[in-house]
């Protein structure tokens, strides 16, 4: 559902700045936060496969379920 040009103004004159920056900045920052939640999680699953306690099959299954998700995320988030 889109504003009306009357909410769009209010938006505008009561924030400094568009709604479309708005949203563009909160998408950002969902997915530049997602980003580095998944490279976190795929250094402690190395850390942790190199320090010989987690398994190869284990680290590619979270590697895995990770960037599945964040797939998902994108599909959502960018579409």
């Amino acid at each position: 559902m889109s504003m009306t040009d009357a909410q769009t103004a209010a938006f505008q004159n009561a924030s400094g700045f568009s709604a479309q920056s708005s949203s563009t900045l909160w998408l950002s920052l969902v997915l530049v936060l997602t980003l580095l939640w998944c490279a976190w999680v795929i250094w402690m699953g190395y850390r942790g496969w190199a320090a010989g306690s987690v398994r190869f099959g284990a680290l590619g299954g979270s590697a895995t379920r990770v960037l599945l998700a964040l797939l998902v995320l994108m599909f959502f988030t960018l579409s």
